[in-house]
């Protein structure tokens, strides 16, 4: 059985919180950091999206044109 995603996810967060304390970095680096780590996650995640958009759009046409549909 795969981890559930819950458990993923506290996980992941005790593993930030753990290494954001043994850092000792000041929290303005750390407010820096996270912004940076932010913008390129959203970045990503609405690559992701726009890609999803475009693969469903395409099974969809797929789906009609098989069925007969236009």
């Amino acid at each position: 059985m795969e981890k559930p995603i819950t458990l993923q996810i506290e996980e992941f967060r005790k593993t930030i919180a753990e290494t954001i304390q043994s850092s000792n970095l000041p929290i303005f680096l750390l407010d820096y950091l996270f912004r940076d780590f932010y913008s390129e996650i959203h970045l990503l995640n609405q690559n992701k999206i726009q890609q999803d958009r475009v693969s469903y759009a395409s099974s969809i046409k797929s789906e009609n044109e098989s069925h007969g549909v236009s």
